[in-house]
C-alpha cells in the first residue's frame, strides 16, 4: 500500500513539473530529428469562447407581393473539431482526423496547431504525421486550457498534402479538442477536415464532430415567443460527424457549422397576407443552447412600416412623379405637332 502511494506521489510530482515547464513555454521536446515545443495559449476566444451574432438584417417587398428577408449569421468566436472519446486498440488509433490541403510553398516551415485537453490526467498523446511520415508524439495537458503545439523546420513541397492527426495507445477515453493549424502562412480550421475516424468499439464514437453545430435560427412575425414564427433553420457549411448519441441509422450524419470569423448569409421569403405584418425578428441561438460569451447580439428586428403598407406621403410623392411624367410626355407631343 505504502509502495503504490509513494508510486502515486511520484508520478503526480512529476506531472506538476511538466505542467510547470509547458506554462512557462520552455518545454521542447525532440522527436525524430523534429523539435515540437508547447505553449500556454491565453489568447481569444477562450476554453469556451463560443459567440454569434445576427448582422446586416434587411427586409423588402418582392415584385410578387412577398417580404424578402435577408441578413448575417456571423461566428464571433470559438468553432472547433472534437474527438468521440475513442478506446484504446492494440491494432490501430483511438481517435484520428485528416486535413488535406494545397501548399504554395517550397522548403522549410512550422506546422502549429492549437489543442486542447480534457482527458484523465496526464492527457492524450497524440500522432503527428505529414504525408504519413511521423513527425512526431506530443502530450498536452489536460487541463481545459489551449495550448500551441509547434513543430519546427518541417520540409514541405509545392503540392497537395495531407496532415494528420489523432491520439492512440490509450487505456481510457482521449477527450481531444482542436481549434486550428498553421503550416507556414496558410490556416486551416480543425472543423474543416478532409477525413475522420476512430477505432472505438461503438462505431457511433469512431472520428469526429464540431461544435457548434447545426446552430438554429428563428424568424418571427412580431416579438420572439410572442408574435408568430414564420421559419427555422438550421446555418452553416455541412460537414460530416459522428453520431454520438444514435439519433440517426447511420453512424455518421451531416451537421452544420460557421468556422471561426465565418459568416453564413440567409436570404428567404415570407407571404405577408397569412397573418397581420408587424415587425420582423431574426433570433439566433432561441433556447440558449450555446453559452456565449455575449448573448446580447443574438437578436436584430426591422420594421415592416413604410415596406407593406406605404406611408400617405410615399403614395402622394409617387402620384406626383406620375402625374408629372405624363404631363411631359403630352407637352414634348404636342410640342412635335406644332412644329408640323
Amino acid at each position: 500500500m505504502l509502495k503504490t502511494m509513494g508510486s502515486i506521489k511520484v508520478g503526480l510530482i512529476i506531472y506538476v513539473l511538466f505542467l510547470a515547464m509547458v506554462l512557462s513555454g520552455k518545454m521542447v521536446v525532440g522527436h525524430n530529428g523534429y523539435e515540437i515545443s508547447i505553449e500556454f495559449d491565453p489568447s481569444s476566444p477562450g476554453w469556451k469562447g463560443y459567440d454569434l451574432s445576427v448582422e446586416n438584417l434587411e427586409v423588402e417587398m418582392g415584385s410578387d407581393g412577398k417580404v424578402i428577408i435577408k441578413f448575417d449569421i456571423k461566428n464571433l468566436g470559438l468553432c472547433k473539431a472534437t474527438s468521440g472519446y475513442g478506446w484504446y486498440s492494440a491494432d490501430g488509433r483511438s481517435c484520428w482526423g485528416e486535413w488535406g490541403f494545397i501548399y504554395e510553398g517550397n522548403g522549410s516551415t512550422d506546422i502549429k496547431f492549437r489543442v486542447g485537453d480534457s482527458s484523465p490526467n496526464p492527457g492524450a498523446t497524440y500522432r503527428i504525421e505529414l504525408d504519413g511520415l511521423l513527425l512526431g508524439n506530443v502530450t498536452v495537458p489536460a487541463n481545459d486550457s489551449w495550448y500551441i503545439v509547434t513543430i519546427h523546420n518541417v520540409s514541405i513541397t509545392h503540392g497537395y498534402h495531407t496532415l494528420f492527426l489523432g491520439t492512440y495507445n490509450m487505456d481510457y477515453e482521449p477527450d481531444f479538442h482542436l481549434d486550428y493549424i498553421i503550416i507556414g502562412e496558410k490556416r486551416i480550421e480543425a472543423e474543416n477536415y478532409t477525413r475522420m475516424g476512430g477505432n472505438d468499439p461503438n462505431p457511433d464514437f469512431r472520428g469526429l464532430t464540431v461544435y457548434p453545430r447545426d446552430v438554429k435560427v428563428q424568424i418571427w412575425n412580431g416579438k420572439p415567443f410572442n408574435g408568430m414564427l414564420i421559419k427555422e433553420i438550421v446555418v452553416g457549411r455541412e460537414q460530416t460527424v459522428i453520431d454520438r448519441k444514435h439519433l440517426f441509422n447511420e453512424y455518421t450524419y451531416t451537421a452544420h457549422y460557421i468556422e471561426n470569423n465565418g459568416v453564413f448569409s440567409v436570404k428567404t421569403s415570407w407571404d405577408p397576407s397569412v397573418t397581420s405584418p408587424s415587425e420582423i425578428y431574426v433570433v439566433v441561438d432561441p433556447s440558449d443552447d450555446i453559452k456565449e460569451m455575449n448573448e446580447e447580439n443574438n437578436v436584430v428586428s426591422a420594421d415592416l412600416n413604410g415596406i407593406i403598407n406605404p406611408s400617405d406621403d410615399t403614395l402622394t410623392y409617387a402620384i406626383i412623379v406620375i402625374v408629372t411624367g405624363i404631363i411631359i410626355l403630352l407637352l414634348v407631343k404636342r410640342r412635335e405637332e406644332i412644329k408640323m
